[in-house]
C-alpha cells in the first residue's frame, strides 16, 4: 500500500513519482475500492451461515466494514474521491437496507438512516480534510522552492559580488563609487593606497571631503549626480602623504534602473609616466643639442688654435720692458679659459668612448669624498657618507661615473656658500643602486627643477652650464635616471639611479657598515633625502 497522505513524507512520494507511475497507481487505488464495495455488498446480500456468525453481529460487522473503502477513497483521492466512494456504498445499501434490514422506518430504521448519512459525511469530511492538508503541504513545497530559489540566487549575488571585488582589487588604477548624494560607497585598494588613506576614512564620507580643494573634481562630479553631464576626463595634480602626484581622473555615472544611482570615479597615477616622458624629452633635446654643440666647438677650436699661436709668437717678440707684454698675456689666459670651455662643448657633445668593466660603488664614492675633502673644508662644508648594508657591483664607466659624483658633490659645496652639510647615501633597492647627495644648501625652486639639467643653464655668473647636462647623459648612457627634489631655503638631493648587474658580470657585493665619514664629524640624515 502506497504511503499515507497525512504522512508529509507520503504526500512528497507521490508528488515526486512519474505521471506514468501516478496514473497506474490510481488505477490500482480504484480498482482496490471497488473490489472492496463490490466484497462488502456481496456479503451483505449474500450472508454466511448463522451457525458461524450471529446475524445480529454480523450485520452490524458488514455495516461498519463500507467505511474502510470511503476513507481509503478519501484519503487517496480527496473529498471528490470520498464523495464518491459515499455515495457509491449509498446505492448499494440501500436496497438491502430496504429488503433485508426494515427500511428506514421505526426504531431500526433511524440506525440504518444514520449509518446512510454518516458514510457521506464522512467521506465529504474526511476528503475536505485531506484537501486542506495536500493544499498546505503543497504550498510548504512551494514555499520550500522559493526559498532554495533565493537561497541560489543569493549565493549566485554573493560570488558576483566576491568576484567583482576581486577584480576591482586586482585593478591598479583606483576606483572609487558614490551614491546620489556624493557619500563614497566603495574604495578599492589601489584607490586607498593612491591617496594614502585608511578605509574608515575614505569610505562613507563625503566625496567632497575627500577632495577638498580640488574644485574641478568636485564641480564634475556635481554635474554628474545632477545628470547635466554624461562623462569627465582630466589631468590633475594631487597631494597625498607629502607627495604630489599626476592622476588621470576619469568620471562617469553610475546608472541603475534608468536612472543615475551615483558616480564612479577612476585614478591613474601618471607621474611615473611623466616623469619617463620628461626624461625621455629632455634626452632626445640634449642628443640634438649635443650633436650641434660639438660640431660648432670642432668649428672654434681650429681657428682657436691658430689664434693662441699667434699670440705666443707676438708675445715671443715683447720684450719685457713693452707695455702690451702684459696684455699678451692676459689674451693666453682668457684663450685657454676659451679652450677649456670648448673641451668642456666638445665632451658633452661627443662623449669620449666608454670603457666598462665591475665597478665597486663604495670605493668610487670613497675616492671621490677623499679628492673634494679639501675643497669642502675651505668651504666649511661637512661631507658624511652613510652606507645601508651591502652595495653590488655595477656595470659602469669608471671614470664617467667619477665624473658624475664630482660634479654633483662640487655643485651640492657651491651651493653652500655659507657653510652645511653634504649627506651621501646609498643602498640597493630592487634592481637599482641609489645614490642621495643631500645638501642643506640655498634649495632650487620648482621653476629652476624644469630647466636645470638643460644646457648652458645656471645660476652662478661664473657657471659654463653644462656640469648637470653632462651628468645626465653619462646616467642616461648607463641606463640610469637621475631626478631632484628640493624646495627654496631647504636644501637639494640629486638621486642617482644606477641599474645592477647590467650584464651579468658584476662581482660579489662589498659590505660596508654605517657611519663612514668625509670631513667633520657625522651628522642627521638631512630633509628631504629619500632612497
Amino acid at each position: 500500500m502506497a504511503a499515507p497522505l497525512w504522512r508529509g513524507g507520503g504526500l512528497t512520494g507521490v508528488m515526486g513519482m512519474s505521471t506514468e507511475s501516478m496514473r497506474l497507481a490510481k488505477i490500482r487505488d480504484i480498482v482496490l475500492i471497488s473490489s472492496a464495495l463490490v466484497l462488502i455488498s456481496c456479503l451483505h446480500y449474500f450472508p454466511l451461515d448463522p451457525h458461524f456468525v450471529a446475524p445480529g453481529t454480523y450485520m452490524v460487522l458488514l455495516r461498519r466494514l463500507y467505511y474502510v473503502p470511503i476513507l481509503y477513497s478519501a484519503l487517496r483521492f480527496g473529498a471528490k474521491g470520498g464523495l464518491i466512494a459515499s455515495i457509491a456504498t449509498t446505492v448499494v445499501f440501500i436496497p438491502h437496507v430496504s429488503q433485508s434490514m426494515g427500511g428506514f422506518i421505526g426504531p431500526e430504521g433511524m440506525d440504518n438512516l444514520f449509518d446512510t448519512i454518516l458514510y457521506n459525511v464522512v467521506g465529504l469530511t474526511t476528503g475536505l480534510v485531506v484537501d486542506s492538508r495536500r493544499r498546505q503541504t503543497q504550498r510548504i513545497q512551494e514555499v520550500l522552492k522559493l526559498n532554495k530559489k533565493i537561497e541560489e540566487r543569493e549565493t549566485a549575488i554573493r560570488r558576483m559580488q566576491t568576484y567583482t571585488e576581486s577584480i576591482l582589487n586586482s585593478i591598479s588604477s583606483g576606483v572609487i563609487s558614490t551614491d546620489r548624494r556624493g557619500t563614497v560607497v566603495t574604495a578599492n585598494p589601489a584607490a586607498r593606497l593612491l591617496l594614502s588613506l585608511k578605509e574608515e576614512d575614505i569610505i562613507a564620507q563625503p566625496f567632497s571631503r575627500i577632495f577638498e580643494g580640488y574644485d574641478d573634481l568636485l564641480e564634475s562630479i556635481s554635474l554628474i549626480l545632477a545628470d547635466a553631464q554624461t562623462r569627465a576626463m582630466m589631468e590633475t595634480k594631487i597631494e597625498a602623504a607629502g607627495r604630489t602626484l599626476t592622476v588621470a581622473v576619469r568620471m562617469s555615472p553610475h546608472r541603475s534602473q534608468g536612472r543615475t544611482a551615483g558616480a564612479v570615479v577612476t585614478l591613474e597615477d601618471l607621474t611615473e609616466v611623466r616623469d619617463l616622458a620628461d626624461q625621455l624629452r629632455r634626452a632626445e633635446k640634449l642628443t640634438g643639442l649635443g650633436e650641434l654643440v660639438a660640431g660648432v666647438a670642432h668649428e672654434v677650436r681650429n681657428p682657436l688654435g691658430v689664434i693662441r699661436a699667434s699670440v705666443q709668437m707676438l708675445d715671443q717678440e715683447m720684450t719685457g720692458e713693452c707695455a702690451t707684454a702684459d696684455m699678451t698675456q692676459m689674451m693666453l689666459q682668457e684663450i685657454d679659459r676659451i679652450d677649456s670651455v670648448v673641451n668642456a662643448l666638445l665632451d658633452f657633445g661627443r662623449p669620449s668612448d666608454s670603457q666598462f668593466g665591475a665597478v665597486e660603488p663604495l670605493r668610487l664614492i670613497e675616492e671621490v669624498v677623499l679628492l673634494t675633502n679639501q675643497f669642502a673644508r675651505q668651504q666649511r662644508v661637512e661631507i658624511v657618507t652613510r652606507i645601508s648594508g651591502e652595495l653590488p657591483r655595477v656595470w659602469a664607466d669608471q671614470d664617467r661615473l667619477k665624473q658624475v659624483f664630482i660634479n654633483l658633490i662640487s655643485n651640492a659645496i657651491q651651493a653652500m656658500p655659507h657653510g652645511g652639510r653634504l649627506s651621501i647615501e646609498a643602498a640597493a633597492a630592487q634592481d637599482f643602486l641609489r645614490l642621495a647627495f643631500s645638501d642643506t644648501g640655498t634649495g632650487i625652486s620648482a621653476e629652476e627643477q624644469q630647466r636645470i639639467f638643460d644646457p648652458f643653464h645656471t645660476t652662478r655668473a661664473e657657471g659654463s652650464g653644462l656640469g648637470l647636462s653632462i651628468v645626465h647623459r653619462i646616467v642616461d648612457a648607463h641606463n640610469g635616471f637621475i631626478t631632484v627634489d628640493s624646495e627654496p631655503g631647504r636644501g637639494a638631493t640629486f638621486i642617482v639611479g644606477l641599474p645592477i648587474g647590467g650584464n651579468g658580470e658584476c662581482g660579489p657585493v662589498v659590505k660596508k657598515a654605517n657611519g663612514r665619514r668625509g670631513a667633520g664629524p657625522a651628522g642627521k640624515r638631512p630633509q628631504g633625502a629619500r632612497m
